[in-house]
Order: structure tokens, then sequence, then C-alpha cells
């Protein structure tokens, strides 16, 4: 039994390809492939830009995406009281979205004595007697009040507690009508954008970086730091970034960083898009007049580093799409008779040798 992806593009190639010569302003005549667009969403098939690199230059670090420090956000009542939580348990929150309401009996006692010592100043303003006493006493229970409020909202007794940032309900640190002194925590929050990269690095490598550095994970720019490393020569390497990256915590990544910028970029494709066709290297680059097909084109490939390999042979073009995931299935047609192999799908999307009977 042969997977939907791969026994499909063979039928296709074997039935609409072979080897021909066609035209093509990259390059005048070449083998190509022909893999309609449904096809290619079907088998996966992806590309990339042929992207100018420094690659002789560049330290490559494989780690994962782990929580920052900071991830977790514990989310405290500002004032003793009755509990009323308003979320769940991994429910997702908006910054500012409600958490919890406080009920709070000494803010009533407080807001009773400041009505009635602002009722007595108001009877000493009607009769034209000042009262400095009255006065100092109102503006220190007021300050009292607001330092225990610290700018959370309350309206009648009840305090209202919103979240700080985006997040998600980590956990729950007290039950739903419980009661809470100052400052007990009552949600933990998670951030779970709040990632960084981490990897191990041996001495030689960390060595060639310094805190400050520009590095890019995945796409998403961010600074190294160096951690303290260990009586075997491991040292932790970290990357930090300004803003949040799509990033899983335990998602297994590589990052990048160029040592030196004055070295001169060169042309790089994905490694994992060069494939050997006989003895000869070679990628599969989309045909910009048909995106259905594709070109074979043989390569001179260099210096390896971070996932990226140098290669010379490519047409000078910033648009050269190189196929990566695919390019080994492309590689069987290329090479397969040009004949259709006996067999026929089922409903499911399987193929079977010999006839349906």
């Amino acid at each position: 039994m042969k997977s939907l992806a791969t026994a499909a593009i063979a039928v296709l190639c074997f039935g609409a390809f072979a080897e021909e010569e066609h035209h093509h302003h990259h390059h005048d005549h070449g083998r190509s492939v022909e893999v309609s667009e449904a096809l290619q969403r079907t088998m996966g098939l992806r590309t990339v830009r042929v992207e100018k690199r420094r690659i002789a230059s560049t330290v490559a670090l494989t780690g994962r995406f782990e929580l920052s420090p900071d991830a977790r956000l514990t989310v405290a009542t500002p004032v003793a009281g009755k509990l009323t939580l308003k979320v769940k348990p991994l429910q997702r929150v908006k910054a500012g979205e409600l958490l919890f309401t406080i009920s709070a009996p000494s803010l009533v006692a407080r807001a009773n004595e400041i009505a009635i010592l602002e009722k007595r100043l108001r009877v000493y303003h009607e009769i034209g007697t000042p009262n400095a006493t009255l006065e100092s006493e109102l503006a220190v229970k007021r300050a009292e009040r607001e330092a225990l409020l610290a700018k959370a909202e309350e309206s009648d007794g009840i305090v209202s507690v919103r979240a700080p940032a985006d997040g998600q309900v980590d956990s729950l640190s007290a039950q739903d009508g419980s009661w809470l002194e100052s400052g007990a925590a009552a949600i933990q929050l998670l951030r779970p954008n709040a990632v960084r990269f981490r990897a191990l690095a041996t001495a030689s490598d960390a060595s060639r970086l310094r805190d400050g550095m520009k590095a890019e994970v995945t796409g998403g720019p961010g600074e190294i730091r160096l951690g303290v490393g260990n009586e075997l020569g491991i040292v932790p390497i970290y990357v930090l970034f300004d803003s949040p990256v799509e990033g899983r915590p335990g998602e297994r990544v590589v990052a990048t960083c160029v040592t030196n910028e004055s070295e001169s970029p060169v042309a790089a494709v994905p490694t994992a898009g060069i494939v050997r066709i006989g003895l000869q290297p070679t990628v599969f680059v989309r045909d910009e007049d048909d995106r259905s097909r594709f070109l074979a084109l043989p390569v001179v490939p260099g210096l390896t580093n971070g996932g990226w390999t140098a290669v010379t042979g490519l047409p000078d073009d910033d648009d050269l799409e190189i196929v990566t995931d695919g390019a080994y299935e492309l590689r069987l047609a290329l090479s397969s008779p040009a004949a259709n192999p006996a067999g026929h799908f089922h409903a499911d999307g399987t193929f079977h040798e010999g006839t349906d009977e």
C-alpha cells in the first residue's frame, strides 16, 4: 500500500511527464515534473525562496522554546473580603477582562467614615468656620482608602480585579466564595506566548557568541544571552524576544546567529531541498510561468550550517522558489518509468496495486 501523496504524484507524473525540454526564462532546457496545485496541498509540498546567507560565520543552535520566568502571573486581591470568581481554569482571557470580585466590608466601613466626616465639614463650611482638624482627618481617611484599593475598581464595597495581560487561567488559588486576606493570591495566570529559546552549546560554540548578539529563531528576531557553563564545558544559550513569537513551549527549533557581519552573503537553499538524481545534487524550482510545474536544476553544494547549504549553479533571481517538503517525492517521480502503474484508489485515499475486484 502506498500513501496517497506518493502514489498520486507518481500516477500524475507518469502520465503527464516525463523528461522533456521546457522553455523557461530561468533555464533554457530542463527536466520537469507537473503536480497540480490541489495535489501539492494533499502531499504537503512546501517551497521557500533562495536566500543570501553568511554560512561560514553562522552559529546554529538546536534547542527548544520554554516558558519565560515571568510567563506566570499571580493575581492577588488588593483588599480582604469574599471572593467571587468570574473565570474558570484554562479559560483564555484578554487584558482588562474581569477575573474576580471581592466583597470588602472594610471598604464599606471606610466609605461610611468618609461620608460622616464630609457631612460634618459641610456644616462648618455653611457657617463659614474652618476646621483644620476635620480637613486633615478627612484627607487621611481618603488617602488610606486609595492606598488600600491600589487603583482597583470599586463600587459600593465590591472590588473588581481584571486581567493584567492576555493569557490563560492556569489555576485557581482559592475557591469561589472563600474569604481572602489582603494580598492573598486568587488566580494564577499563564501567558503562553511569553517564551524564550534555550539550547545547550559546547564551549567552542559559546566562545563565538556574546550577550546582545542578534539571533533568529523560526523567523522571529531576538537577542543572545549566555548562561553559566558547567564543569563539562556545556553552556546554556538563551534567545530573548522583544515581542511574542509563534512558538509553543517544548517545540524543537533552530536558532542562528551571525558572528561576522562583514562576511559576504552567498546564495543558500534549505539542505532538505537538495536531492541526488544519480550522482548529481539537484533542487526542484517552481516554474514562475506555471505553478504546477517544477524544474530539476543541478547545483554544486558548498558549506552547510543551520539547515541551509550554500550552492552555486542557480540563476541569479530573488524570486526562485525551492521545494523543501516534497523534494524526495519529486525525485522519485522524475526517475520513474514513463508508464502508469497498475492499480486503483479507494474512497479512503489509499492506493492498491492490481484491479478492483
